[in-house]
Formats: structure tokens, sequence, C-alpha cells
């Protein structure tokens, strides 16, 4: 039951990705999803579970290579725990280029980075 109300949840996060930038990406359990799409022309960072709590790692590294790290409280959404946010209001536009980012939790990354291009 869980695991279906998270991709119910999840279906309404994830953007779909172009093909050549991976946006989003859901573990094979289905305990998160992660993404980096988005919405309405705004960019979001979002990581959704139904598994732990606590804090969560964010890190963008920009074109430069240069890579900022902030760590966030996930916050209780319904019967999910999420961190959703604005990437400009909390990390650099370092101008045009492809951009990495990474969750982590407890030291252990989740998934895959997510990259996506800013014009």
């Amino acid at each position: 039951m869980k695991r279906a109300l998270l991709a119910a949840v999840v279906g309404a996060l994830v953007l779909a990705a172009p093909a050549a930038a991976k946006e989003s990406y859901c573990s094979s359990t289905g305990d998160y999803c992660t993404s980096a799409g988005k919405l309405k022309g705004v960019r979001y960072l979002r990581i959704g579970t139904f598994s732990f709590t606590g804090r969560v790692k964010i890190c963008v590294k920009d074109p430069t290579a240069a890579r900022v790290c902030h760590s966030f409280r996930l916050t209780r959404s319904g019967p999910m725990w999420e961190v959703k946010l604005i990437w400009k209001r909390h990390y650099p536009d370092r101008g045009a280029g492809a951009y990495r980012v990474t969750f982590s939790w407890n030291g252990t990354q989740l998934g895959p980075a997510l990259t996506f291009t800013q014009a």
C-alpha cells in the first residue's frame, strides 16, 4: 500500500526528463525518489521517501566544477517525508551548462547523480 501511494505522489513530483539528461530517479524498491526537474520554468530539487527521516545532504556541481552542498531536514508531507526547494534560492547559478545534483542520507548517496542543463 505504501509503495502504491509513493508511486502516486512521485508521479506528481517527477517531470519527464529529456533523453540527454537524467532529471529524476526512483530506487528499485520504491523507498525514495529524487528529482531536479522544472515546473512552470522554476527548477526544483526534491526528494520524497516513506522509509527514513532526518537530514539529507544535497550537493550541486556547476559547469565550472565548483561543488556546493547543504543539509536539509526532511519534513512530513502527508504519509511521506520530503525536501522540496527552489534550486536558485540555495545554490549559485554559474551560467549556462550542465549541473550535477547528488542526494545523500547518513553518508550514503541516494541513487545516481541527476543532471540538468541551465541555458
